[in-house]
């Protein structure tokens, strides 16, 4: 093994107790970037990013304000090779779990270093030039692998850089051959330290036979880099294995490499207090996967993405998507990947066998050959369905928990601010015991509810709000039937707002653009946020979940652009309030233009 002592990584705080529990006070609103929802929206999305019809495969995100991007190389699910990957593609995200595709921004064809293949963007922003760029990896005809790079002003639009390709190997010192085949040269991760620019790339170098490196580089412009000697070679069991996807990173007083072996499959991690100590007897395969990234979006919480794969039982296609998940560095130099609940961010309250597997991803019946359920986007709930999804641990594609699975679900409470609501629905046709239902927070009295029609196939159902606006809800999902097709599938639970054309003067709703409240977990204050389009009179109000006021502010004159009001979580009284569950609601000319949650932590 060896190491080069030049290199210096990028520094993170370390994380303590408490910061370990600020994490999990923050996991419903850990990937929340954007503005609050204005309205309900229960989809059951969850924090995976998937492009249709296409295999994901290696992958960037950054996040430089309030929208992730991702940028990938992608293959058709029924290819079976990387070497058929000719495009780079840009897709966009408030959430990590809400995701539009942007569009192709490079292919294949510039010179013969990029014109077979193209792979692994690695994103990042240069502040000499004032421009994003992107390292990626040119394959030519015979798949022999060089550094590329390419240039944006606004991550949308790309220009590949007439120096390309920008660095490649010196055949003297590593396994690399221009004239051969296959010669590996790729996944470049770059980074800033001590006024240059260092890049790690996937390498082989002969070493007692072909051994899986990792080449290490410095430059001052990205254009002309000097070769420092290698960071780590492949001292294990198998080392002409190369070393994939490396990421090179500093927490606390511990030192960590990450990276996928090729040919072996799991994410893997070396961490040492002295790096020169490194060696694949200390690797820990942290978790499964392929082409780990860890990021740090906000202070002192960090994001694993990686590669999930699945095989659809029907076809055997081979399909793979990016998963999402929170990263936790230890303070012993180990480190532990936390799956939240995928319910917990909508739903109060769930029991049952039927949750086990929910949301499940991907239309689920289809995967077992049946009428599909027909969802919207990446997951839904069906109460008898077993798959969450790749690398969730819960069940496999077409798996099935049968009719006599139950369940029992609460959201959250709103405030029904919209005309109505849609979703879609399906499933058995049992009124009393398999159904979704509208109630009342105050009452427990249901106030609509919907069952199947005894088929797969959600269909769309509305309830109107209009006599109900103003007052306090949650959505209920009960499977208490074990009868033939004793389930229930529901997905995209959506608050509706009809404006009309004929009402005088601006609706308050659409001068509202967006609102949120920060700090969310709070304590003892936070501060309801929103932006106006013109200036407006406006109040705010705290309710407790079972609707009754807590608070108010005074009528506050807010002007264009950016405003707040503060709670100090205290009530009318003077008195603090409990810890717990709160809803903000943001009054305009008579009606809510707006409305939130708050948990108030003690």
């Amino acid at each position: 093994m060896r190491f080069s002592p030049t290199c210096k990584p990028l520094q993170s705080g370390s994380l303590n107790i408490h910061g370990l529990m600020v994490i999990f006070f923050l996991l419903p609103t850990l990937f929340a970037a954007g503005s609050a929802q204005a309205l309900l929206r229960l989809d059951f999305e969850q924090r995976y990013f998937t492009h249709q019809d296409r295999q994901v495969w290696d992958f960037s995100i950054v996040r430089p304000d309030s929208v992730y991007h991702i940028f990938y190389h992608t293959i058709h699910e029924s290819t079976p090779h990387a070497s058929h990957a000719d495009t780079i593609w840009h897709s966009t995200s408030q959430d990590l779990k809400h995701w539009t595709v942007q569009g192709p921004i490079l292919v294949v064809g510039q010179g013969p270093w990029d014109s077979g293949a193209i792979w692994a963007p690695e994103v990042f922003f240069d502040e000499a030039s004032d421009f994003w760029m992107m390292a990626y990896t040119g394959c030519d005809d015979d798949m022999n692998q060089r550094i590329c790079m390419a240039e944006s002003p606004d991550l949308f639009n790309w220009t590949k850089l007439d120096a390309n390709p920008v660095l490649e190997p010196d055949p003297s010192q590593y396994a690399w051959d221009p004239d051969g085949s296959w010669s590996d040269f790729r996944d470049p991760f770059i980074y800033r330290q001590d006024d240059l620019w260092h890049i790690l790339v996937t390498a082989n170098q002969w070493l007692s036979g072909a051994t899986g490196v990792l080449y290490h580089g410095v430059s001052d412009d990205l254009l002309n880099w000097t070769d420092v000697g290698i960071l780590f070679e492949n001292d294990g069991a198998n080392p002409w294995n190369a070393l994939e996807s490396p990421q090179y990173k500093v927490n606390g007083d511990h030192y960590y490499l990450f990276f996928g072996e090729f040919n072996a499959g799991g994410l893997s991690v070396i961490s040492s207090r002295t790096p020169n100590t490194w060696t694949m007897a200390n690797r820990e395969t942290f978790d499964s996967g392929y082409a780990p990234e860890i990021d740090e979006f906000d202070p002192g919480i960090h994001i694993v993405s990686r590669l999930a794969p699945q095989r659809h039982p029907q076809t055997e296609i081979l399909s793979y998507a990016v998963r999402l998940d929170t990263f936790l560095f230890n303070q012993d130099g180990s480190v532990d990947v936390y799956r939240a609940p995928p319910l917990g961010d909508n739903w109060e309250t769930w029991s049952g066998i039927g949750c086990l597997g929910n949301p499940t991803y991907g239309d689920n019946p289809e995967f077992r050959g049946e009428e599909p359920a027909g969802t919207v986007g990446n997951s839904y709930f069906g109460s008898s369905e077993y798959y969450q999804g790749p690398l969730s641990g819960k069940g496999a594609p077409g798996s099935r928990l049968g009719d006599g699975a139950w369940a029992d679900l609460s959201s959250f409470p709103f405030i029904a601010t919209g005309d109505r609501i849609e979703l879609l629905v399906g499933g058995g046709y049992y009124p009393e015991t398999c159904f979704v239902a509208l109630v009342d927070a105050a009452t427990d009295e249901i106030i609509y509810r919907e069952t199947g029609n005894n088929q797969n196939q959600m269909t769309l159902r509305t309830w109107d709000l209009t006599p109900y606006q103003g007052q306090m809800f949650y959505i209920q999902i009960k499977d208490d039937e074990n009868q033939e097709m004793g389930f229930i599938n529901v997905d995209e639970i959506i608050e509706v707002v009809d404006f009309q054309s004929s009402v005088p003067g601006p609706d308050p709703r659409q001068l509202l653009e967006n609102h949120g409240a920060s700090p969310n977990p709070f304590n003892p204050m936070t501060m309801v946020r929103f932006s106006l389009s013109r200036d407006l009179d406006v109040q705010v109000r705290i309710h407790d979940v079972r609707g009754r006021e807590v608070w108010a502010s005074g009528v506050v004159q807010a002007t264009v652009g950016d405003n707040f009001v503060a709670w100090q979580g205290e009530d009318h009284s003077g008195q603090p309030s409990p810890a717990g569950t709160y809803l903000y609601s943001i009054e305009a000319k008579g009606s809510i233009a707006a409305s939130g949650k708050l948990s108030l932590v003690k």
